[in-house]
């Protein structure tokens, strides 16, 4: 089987048919016809049914899909691995980071990795921790540091770096600032700025008021992205939102709220996180070492 075969197919996974797949890999549609049904002589089965919308993965289909993906990522890696040993190193890191992580983490550790490695170029990606997963996977990151993933976990491999807290905070004039003890039941009918409920820090902050029997948290904003920016929503309002111990929020005029860890417990363990059984450059190892040192 050739690996541009498993390309084909994968592109007919994606585009959902033979036309569109074909128009975006610049080949004839016999051809990929073809492809897919060497595929499918080989293995034994059919890879594709025929809808009224195109082309579905049968069941044996969807299988052959996951490994088929897997099996190009390994490739990728493969060819990395062999540029890395011709070259000495690779020129091109990418790496991601949550916004919850201090900048002054990565960015220190990227300021030193450039100055060690002249060549070396970085692409930066900083996005929620459930989206860096993603990207991970599918290849396109070489690391992530943000909180150590609980699903699927076993795709990953993670160096962990520290614990971490995130806090409720608010303006430094908001009322609740002057409380010295705060309950959950304090917060309850607050307005607030929070992730959409897909993100598991939205869902233990909604397990937490259901678990003492309170209504949900009043959102007056939600987000399905991450960004440093969005406190500049909540200074000067009475919104509270989640914020990392070690974040930028104190320079945007926000304070954290004296809430114990009894009434809202947002513990986390923070690392550097891999596809597991990735290739790593010496770039990748590098900045690996760096981050470490600095979050030591």
């Amino acid at each position: 089987m050739e690996t541009r075969d498993l390309e084909y197919v994968l592109a007919v996974d994606a585009h959902g048919g033979i036309g569109r797949a074909a128009e975006s890999l610049g080949i004839s549609q016999p051809a990929l016809t073809k492809a897919v049904q060497r595929v499918e002589a080989q293995i034994g089965l059919p890879l594709f049914e025929r809808t009224a919308h195109g082309m579905t993965p049968t069941q044996a289909g969807m299988q052959f899909m996951v490994r088929a993906r897997r099996i190009r990522l390994e490739f990728d890696d493969a060819l990395k691995e062999m540029q890395g040993i011709r070259t000495g190193e690779l020129g091109m890191l990418r790496l991601g980071y949550s916004p919850s992580i201090p900048n002054a983490l990565v960015l220190d550790a990227c300021r030193q990795l450039l100055r060690e490695r002249p060549v070396a170029r970085l692409r930066l990606r900083r996005l929620l921790a459930r989206d860096l997963m993603e990207l991970l996977l599918a290849g396109e990151l070489d690391l992530a540091i943000a909180p150590t993933p609980r699903e699927r976990a076993s795709e990953f491999a993670v160096e962990e770096l520290f614990d971490d807290r995130l806090v409720v905070v608010a303006d430094e004039a908001h009322p609740l600032q002057r409380r010295r003890k705060l309950t959950l039941a304090d917060l309850a009918g607050q307005d607030w700025l929070l992730p959409g409920p897909h993100i598991i820090l939205r869902q233990q902050v909604d397990a937490a008021f259901r678990k003492q029997g309170l209504a949900a948290p009043n959102l007056r904003i939600e987000t399905d992205f991450g960004s440093a920016s969005l406190f500049d929503l909540m200074r000067g309002t009475l919104m509270l939102g989640i914020s990392g111990t070690n974040a930028n929020a104190v320079t945007t005029g926000l304070r954290p709220l004296n809430l114990g860890l009894e009434e809202l417990d947002l513990r986390r363990r923070v690392g550097v996180i891999t596809r597991a059984g990735a290739y790593l450059s010496p770039l990748a190892q590098r900045m690996t070492a760096l981050v470490r040192e600095q979050g030591a």
